[in-house]
């Protein structure tokens, strides 16, 4: 990394969190590989800062210091045009390799698993050790349908493994023609959006892929952490506390 973009300018209060933290948690939750998307301010500022009760020299600062923090953060330009804007986070670790000690944001320690999120601080460095993260990066995630039925690389790190992952699999078709017996609905337009409350992998969510229905997979603070999984199979997810 070149020196003159070892540090950041100023960061304004709005530019994705101060310092650039929500950025950060951004870069936490992305594959190698991933891709971040922005559409507004300030990118395409030159068109459009008078829309948005500023001035054209401090959006262009905005967006100049958004680029220096994002490349700091080993993100690349990937592609602009008009008001949308793509950066794609590093494929491997070289970059971050690169870091310098004065480097803003500076690496995080290892101190931490960088899967947990339930009620953990957003924390002011950047997470570079990621376990198995070559098999994580988004070059070797299965494609789209074959991702959804194949056992997902954070299985291994999950008790009972890729066995417990085969177990869930089947167990949600049975389940699932099951319920369709007792709610015709389920499977037809007529129920569009369900919750899964204590999902493991997903499982129920997978067996109605073929429906037109859109389903949160719910998994539960207090139970295994599977949610990588989850991701993992191309579904949505998230964490609660119920």
């Amino acid at each position: 990394m070149e020196q003159e973009t070892d540090k950041v300018g100023p960061i304004s209060p709005t530019l994705w969190g101060l310092g650039g933290l929500y950025l950060l948690e951004i870069h936490r939750i992305l594959r190698p590989g991933g891709f971040w998307v922005l559409s507004g301010p300030p990118v395409n500022y030159q068109n459009r800062w008078r829309g948005w009760n500023t001035t054209i020299e401090e959006q262009k600062s905005d967006f100049d210091n958004l680029k220096k923090l994002l490349k700091s953060m080993c993100f690349k330009m990937y592609s602009m045009k008009d008001d949308i804007a793509v950066w794609q986070k590093s494929t491997d670790d070289s970059c971050y390799d690169m870091l310098t000690p004065s480097a803003y944001p500076p690496k995080c320690d290892d101190s931490r698993d960088p899967d947990s999120a339930w009620y953990i601080p957003l924390r002011p460095c950047i997470t570079t050790s990621i376990p198995n993260s070559n098999k994580l990066s988004l070059k070797s995630t299965p494609k789209w349908p074959e991702r959804l039925n194949t056992a997902p690389n954070h299985v291994s790190d999950l008790p009972g493994g890729i066995n417990i992952f085969k177990h869930d699999q089947s167990k949600w078709k049975v389940r699932v023609k099951h319920y369709q017996k007792l709610l015709p609905a389920l499977g037809s337009d007529k129920i569009r959006n369900v919750m899964d409350m204590n999902t493991l992998y997903g499982g129920f969510a997978a067996a109605l892929i073929k429906s037109p229905v859109w389903v949160m997979n719910v998994v539960s603070s207090y139970g295994t952490n599977s949610l990588g999984a989850i991701y993992d199979r191309g579904l949505i997810g998230t964490y609660h506390d119920w």
